[in-house]
């Protein structure tokens, strides 16, 4: 069996931790059943992909879903950015 090492945050590992001891399993096995999952999901198409990532958008600024949630924050405060010059 081969062997992984991942680095998360320190909340992330916690609930991580927590979410195997309510599934009685260890982190690892905990873990190894996403990759698991992704094995036995079939291929699927770049169309059907990029419509997954798009369904994570939204467009309601008072919602905490999707892809908003994840870069709220993350960017605020950089600034506008410049206007492109041609060449």
């Amino acid at each position: 069996m081969s062997q992984v090492t991942i680095y998360l945050e320190e909340d992330t590992l916690a609930a991580a931790k927590t979410a195997a001891a309510r599934a009685q399993m260890s982190v690892s096995k905990w873990f190894a059943q996403f990759a698991e999952a992704e094995k036995q999901k079939p291929a699927q198409s770049w169309d059907q992909f990029f419509a997954e990532i798009d369904s994570m958008d939204t467009t309601n600024p008072d919602t905490t879903d999707g892809w908003d949630a994840l870069l709220k924050d993350r960017y605020s405060g950089l600034g506008t950015d410049v206007p492109m010059q041609s060449f």
